[in-house]
């Protein structure tokens, strides 16, 4: 392939594009494109008025005419339907689209100065065949890799602006001591709506040791004390032990603060020249970070399996006690893919049995005489107003009622379909502890 300047006037849509069905001739593939994507073509066709065409991303062309020059656009379709609107308004006439559209256009095409994108970077490919395989990658998601990586909700906020949540994410992520499993957990399922209330309050912060000025956030603490309660904040928040929902007044986040362990509270004597978070050194975090680093060590060693070894559990069905045996078998630095679909049926099966055990039906029937197969959290729901009814606080559940609704969690029915069919979801182990640890409280009571 090579790059070569092109005009407008040279480019000419791709009857076969992958995003409409074939079309006869150029209009009817102007058509289809506009129909496609509606009011998005607005907005690219603004984008390109004011701001010219993308500098990282060149059109990919075939050459299919010497005289007069013309090349299809493999690649950036969109872009040339704009331009060839932009330049040409009259193109619009025949079209089937809304007013709003054709008067958007047309406003924007009297403004339009060709010469801001002329000549058109592009790079010629020899065959259609020979440039399948660059937009496969451009368009087909990240494929292990080797395609365009999304960002995740946290990098995109970062671009945006490194507003003080994302200085205080960023502070934990490099000097927490995390291992990758768990940094990983964190930069893919975290709420940042939930740090930046915390992190908005001045009554917060101030229990902290942190401020804000001029949108940067600034401590008077040395950086192994200003972390503590950082590293609670993001592991609680992570964990979801709580979320936005659970700070509606600033009491809330208050009272929320205060009752963190001494080791989890900064000594708020040991005041410094203020500073920016993001200048605190890593020779600050030297001692912090090693400490955390081997509790985590022995912790990994003392819980190499996702069921703890002194669980108090008695499983009394012979089939559910056998996988039970199972998952007590199985380490989880091994087997993490067999254990995440292993959890998912033992906490179903065991469901189940409590609630034949207690006269209960795993269908539902209609007025039309039809059944259907309950799901796990309607069962679920079940099982706990079983267990209340007899006494045991509704609380005592809360976080194996969560785990199930919630779509990250190893245990929620989406998720476990992804684990059996997608091959590029794979459980994180980190994930899979707190899964049992949210379930351990309900199955204690299901085999007591």
């Amino acid at each position: 392939m090579a790059a070569i300047p092109l005009k407008i006037e040279h480019l000419v849509l791709d009857s076969d594009n992958p995003r409409i069905t074939h079309a006869a001739g150029q209009q009817e593939a102007l058509q289809k494109v506009v129909k496609d994507q509606g009011a998005k073509l607005v907005r690219l066709a603004e984008s390109i008025v004011e701001h010219g065409l993308s500098p990282i991303e060149r059109l990919m062309v075939l050459e299919v005419s010497a005289k007069p020059r013309r090349f299809i656009a493999l690649e950036g379709n969109r872009r040339v339907t704009a331009l060839r609107l932009l330049v040409n308004p009259a193109a619009m006439t025949g079209l089937d689209m809304p007013v709003t559209t054709r008067k958007a256009l047309e406003r924007l095409a009297a403004v339009f100065d060709k010469t801001k994108v002329e000549p058109i970077d592009a790079y010629e490919t020899e065959s259609r065949e020979a440039g399948r395989y660059w937009i496969g990658l451009r368009h087909n998601g990240e494929d292990e890799g080797r395609g365009v990586v999304g960002w995740k909700p946290i990098v995109a906020a970062r671009f945006r602006k490194r507003e003080p949540a994302i200085q205080a994410l960023d502070l934990v992520l490099e000097h927490g001591g995390f291992g990758e499993d768990e940094a990983e957990t964190i930069r893919s399922k975290f709420s940042l709506t939930t740090l930046r209330r915390l992190i908005e309050s001045e009554e917060v912060r101030a229990l902290m040791g942190l401020t804000v000025e001029d949108g940067q956030l600034m401590t008077t603490l040395p950086g192994n004390e200003v972390i503590k309660p950082l590293k609670r904040l993001v592991r609680d928040i992570a964990a979801k032990e709580v979320n936005s929902r659970s700070f509606n007044k600033t009491k809330q986040m208050v009272d929320y603060v205060q009752r963190f362990g001494k080791a989890e509270r900064p000594d708020l004597a040991k005041t410094q020249a203020p500073r920016s978070v993001e200048g605190l050194q890593k020779k600050e975090f030297t001692k912090t970070g090693t400490a955390a680093a081997k509790r985590r060590q022995k912790s990994v060693s003392e819980r190499p399996n996702v069921v703890p070894k002194n669980c108090p559990i008695n499983v009394t069905d012979n089939r559910i006690d056998e996988i039970y045996g199972e998952l007590r078998s199985l380490k989880l630095v091994d087997a993490r893919n067999a254990i995440a679909v292993l959890l998912r049926v033992f906490l179903e099966l065991s469901i189940d049995h409590f609630l034949e055990a207690n006269g209960s039906s795993l269908q539902v029937t209609f007025e039309t005489g039809k059944t259907k197969w309950k799901t796990l959290d309607t069962k679920l729901a079940e099982v706990v107003d079983i267990l209340v009814g007899i006494g045991v606080p509704r609380a005592y559940f809360a976080a194996v009622i969560r785990s199930v609704s919630d779509k990250a969690s190893p245990m929620h029915i989406d998720l476990f379909h992804r684990y059996v069919h997608d091959r590029f979801q794979t459980p994180v182990t980190t994930d899979l502890i707190a899964a049992w640890n949210n379930a351990q409280p309900l199955l204690e009571k299901i085999w007591p």
